[in-house]
């Protein structure tokens, strides 16, 4: 018999974020799984400057409307080019509604949870779920969906991304653990994006470990974003004093929680070494914050083997990825507990990958293991030119561990985890039936 499981969040699938894509991947698959799967939030075209098309019953995706009208015009203002009349037009009626939103004492959060709490009612007395689940980040969404499926008396699951709190290498210090507490003493499991972020809140007290579960974002499997030749980076390949260049690739945001000053010094370093065997060109495909950006434009060499383009859509992304020669990953110092999902959502690509970030990060030891690339101190330039060097003699090496270890790689592809969150939910409903019984 099919179960039905309705996942709230503030990216659903439609939206170009981090947290709709991990679901993009895996509707096919549960396609086939004794689960139906339904999703509310924030209507994608509201919220998300790129959209998805999503090949999925309309009639599981539930949207609320209540979007700011500030909002609503940052977004479309975000969809033009700068410094085009759109631009500067729906900029100042974005900037008109913010207005009539401070003096009216709108609160466009609360009108964005009022909205999606009714969605989820109305959803809920349509389909009558099995299991109900809010995803964090935004607490707020998980606080919500934990207070009305405490009153419906319905299995409630919670989905963490991104631990609700502040964090450094000496541990975890949750905003709110009471509630934060109360939260997963109801629910009847907890998935967890990393496994360094389950074992921090289980020894903060907040959750019990046998309702705690890790797994990790996937690559997808549809053929299409494998086809070679469909990127600008499959033409006019550089050179550098005669040698062929290895095209790295970065995809995503540089905000100034990643920093990359140290990265930028190896690349200069390298540079100043005559005898370097190594060639790079690097393309970066969204968002660097100024600081960065300001110094790539004035270094003359920087300037000369980095390109930031402006973000792609997701199709885009892959096919880049597949024309490119080496993945660049960063991590921000203060994320030590966080998978990186692009790490895990390109590796289909077969490419090999350096990583920037903390030694802690759990990631490290899956890099290692795999052997597909080198992990590195993101902050520590010597080591981040000496992998750079590494890399480039031992190309050949990294793509092979591909083949070496395709069976642990597979076990991150689409199919598999989409078989292990089944599994997961499978496991938690019976958990439900304890905890009403308190």
């Amino acid at each position: 018999m099919v179960k039905r499981a309705l996942l709230v969040m503030i990216q659903p699938p439609g939206c170009s974020g981090v947290q709709a894509l991990i679901y993009n991947k895996l509707l096919p698959f549960l396609e086939n799984s004794e689960w139906e799967l339904h999703f509310a939030g924030p209507a994608p075209e509201l919220v998300s400057v790129l959209t998805e098309k999503l090949d999925y019953p309309a009639e599981r995706l539930h949207y609320t409307t209540n979007v700011s009208a500030s909002t609503r015009f940052s977004i479309r203002k975000n969809r033009c080019s700068k410094p085009s009349f759109p631009y500067v037009f729906f900029g100042l009626l974005q900037l008109l509604a913010r207005w009539l939103e401070t003096l009216t004492g709108h609160d466009g959060q609360a009108f964005l949870l009022r909205g999606l709490g009714a969605t989820i009612r109305q959803a809920e007395r349509q389909w009558n779920f099995d299991l109900i689940a809010g995803k964090s980040p935004d607490f707020k969404v998980l606080t919500l969906v934990s207070e009305i499926t405490q009153a419906l008396n319905k299995p409630f699951f919670a989905l963490i991304d991104d631990p609700y709190g502040a964090r450094d290498e000496s541990g975890f210090y949750p905003n709110q653990p009471d509630l934060q507490r109360r939260i997963f003493e109801q629910s009847c499991g907890v998935l967890f994006m990393s496994p360094l972020t389950m074992k921090r809140y289980v020894e903060a007290g907040l959750v019990a470990s046998n309702k705690a579960v890790h797994l990790t974002d996937s690559y997808p499997e549809m053929a299409d974003l494998y086809s070679p030749n469909r990127s600008e980076l499959s033409t006019n390949r550089p050179f550098v004093t005669g040698k062929p260049t290895l095209r790295m690739l970065y995809l995503g945001m540089l905000p100034e929680w990643r920093p990359i000053e140290p990265f930028l010094d190896a690349l200069t370093r390298l540079h100043q070494q005559s005898d370097s065997s190594v060639a790079l060109q690097l393309d970066i495909y969204g968002y660097v914050y100024p600081a960065a950006r300001q110094r790539i434009q004035e270094d003359p060499h920087l300037a000369k083997i980095i390109v930031i383009h402006p973000m792609v859509s997701y199709a885009q992304s892959h096919w880049l990825a597949e024309d490119a020669d080496l993945q660049l990953v960063v991590i921000g110092p203060r994320h030590l507990d966080n998978y990186p999902s692009k790490f895990f959502e390109y590796l289909g690509h077969h490419k090999p990958v350096l990583v920037l970030g903390p030694l802690q990060n759990p990631l490290k030891a899956v890099v290692d293991a795999l052997g597909i690339g080198l992990y590195v101190d993101g902050t520590d330039p010597q080591a981040i030119m000496d992998a750079l060097t590494s890399i480039s003699l031992d190309y050949a090496t990294l793509k092979q561990a591909y083949q070496a270890h395709g069976d642990a790689i597979e076990a991150y592809s689409a199919h598999r985890v989409a078989g292990q969150i089944c599994c997961v939910f499978d496991n938690a409903l019976p958990r439900h039936a304890g905890i009403s019984s308190w």
